[in-house]
């Protein structure tokens, strides 16, 4: 080897040392075909794999901002927004376009309302978005970005879907959009969407459907006969709707769609400038140059599976949701927040520390999502089932059981006492004092962090949010 990356090699590394190299970064990666990740992976079997990775391979080399050198890219991108649009019941004014994921949708459906309401609203000097504490925090990066203020509002705690009091109440004078969730991603539950459109419509306020996660996945069980709840374009109000295709539409990342009410909309969305010496620049996302893989993958993947292929995933997802949830009722100890309603779902408990239970699931190769408790709702573990978990859920039951009897029988190893001394005496204390007081306690030994997350997950959810999010930074930005 002629040493790791860091300035530009004086020679080059042979192909299969290059490969080997790369192969030994992964020693520590989670192994993806174990069917034990269950959250932010969504595997479509190893024929369909196989058809996407060809698929993107094929069009890797493709550049999607020159859609007159690759007219192939823009009619695989219409047809997919068609069939998305098609899903979501949208009629012949809808229009969208592809972005690289559910969080450029998001962002794009933000800027489009806030140069739709410059054009529109003009007397709104600080314009607002109104949206529930469960809505995703995709939507405050884009607040953040954009220069809105973002009003979060409150959730029924017993279901997790969003207060219409509260909403309605948030919605002022100065709010440009508002936002509902179908499903929100922590829960897993719908929110009441067309209430929600109905009174932003009233107010002549843009309300954005976030189906990111599950425009796809709802849209067929509705498809199957399921009892879902409208949140779709069939649902007066609804001006804008972002549903990924690389979550439960299982097409390679990076592919979401953004679909809006009407090309009058939409034309906010666009950025075209001819005013330097450069190419002509037409873009109607966030993104210039790009690879026309994951179109040409998401158009693969839509064609191979078909509404039939969906469907049978949706059904076997469904099923294993269920005798989840079902043995996760017959576990003392804990519990599922809410009434979800598709395949995604949180676990949380009054007896054990739901951080220790992550710990010890991933020691036995099982990787959830920890959640913070915010608005309400209690710190938590995320759980989103795919095709891929199916064959294992009696292991997950079993590990899970095991986990939480044990606990609850030995106790924690967590000394939450410590820890709430810490964040008492840190919370007013400038970010740095913060970082170094916790270091000792949390088993931080280096830049890298600690194996197990338990304390350092525990003193986190102690802290206000806004502190939180100042550590977190620090800590990135410093080992990153």
């Amino acid at each position: 080897m002629n040493g790791p990356m860091g300035a530009l090699l004086p020679r080059g590394v042979p192909k299969e040392e290059v490969l080997k190299e790369m192969a030994s970064f992964t020693e520590k990666d989670v192994d993806w075909r174990t069917g034990k990740v269950m959250t932010g992976l969504y595997d479509p079997g190893e024929e369909a794999h196989n058809l996407a990775v060809e698929a993107y391979t094929r069009f890797l080399p493709h550049n999607a901002l020159y859609v007159n050198m690759y007219p192939s890219i823009g009619k695989m991108e219409k047809e997919l927004v068609a069939s998305v649009g098609e899903l979501l019941r949208a009629d012949d004014d809808v229009v969208g376009n592809i972005t690289s994921g559910g969080t450029e949708s998001i962002l794009m459906a933000v800027k489009t309302a806030r140069d739709w309401a410059r054009a529109n609203r003009p007397e709104i000097k600080e314009p607002e978005m109104v949206l529930p504490v469960t809505a995703h925090p995709a939507f405050l990066k884009a607040a953040h970005y954009f220069g809105l203020r973002a009003v979060q509002t409150a959730v029924d705690l017993g279901e997790y879907r969003a207060n219409l009091d509260a909403f309605a109440e948030a919605l002022g004078p100065n709010t440009i959009l508002a936002v509902g969730s179908a499903p929100n991603f922590s829960h897993g539950a719908i929110d009441p969407i067309p209430e929600m459109a109905a009174l932003a419509g009233n107010k002549k306020i843009l309300f954005h459907v976030d189906g990111c996660v599950g425009g796809i996945y709802l849209s067929v069980m509705r498809r199957m006969g399921e009892n879902i709840p409208a949140f779709d374009f069939s649902v007066p109000g609804v001006t804008s709707i972002s549903a990924d295709l690389h979550k439960y539409g299982y097409t390679p990342k990076n592919a979401s769609v953004i679909l809006y009410r009407n090309r009058g909309l939409r034309k906010f969305a666009w950025f075209v400038c001819t005013a330097t010496t450069e190419y002509v620049v037409v873009n109607s996302t966030a993104q210039s140059s790009r690879t026309g893989g994951p179109v040409a993958a998401a158009w693969a993947m839509f064609r191979y599976l078909g509404e039939e292929g969906f469907r049978d995933i949706v059904r076997r997802s469904q099923e294993a949701t269920h005798r989840i949830m079902e043995g996760i009722a017959r576990i003392e100890g804990i519990e599922v927040l809410g009434r979800p309603d598709m395949c995604m779902f949180t676990i949380a408990s009054e007896k054990v520390n739901i951080f220790e239970v992550d710990d010890e699931m991933r020691q036995r190769g099982w990787q959830l999502i920890p959640q913070f408790a915010y608005g309400g709702s209690p710190p938590n573990l995320h759980v989103s089932v795919t095709q891929a978990n199916v064959p294992h859920t009696d292991r997950f039951l079993a590990d899970l059981r095991e986990v939480v009897e044990t606990l609850l029988r030995e106790g924690s190893q967590v000394n939450k006492e410590e820890l709430a001394r810490i964040a008492a005496e840190t919370a007013d204390k400038p970010v740095e004092d913060v970082f170094m007081a916790i270091i000792p306690v949390i088993g931080l030994t280096g830049l890298d962090l600690p194996e197990r997350m338990a304390t350092l997950n525990t003193v986190l959810d102690m802290l206000p949010a806004q502190l939180r999010d100042e550590l977190l930074t620090e800590f990135f930005n410093l080992t990153s």
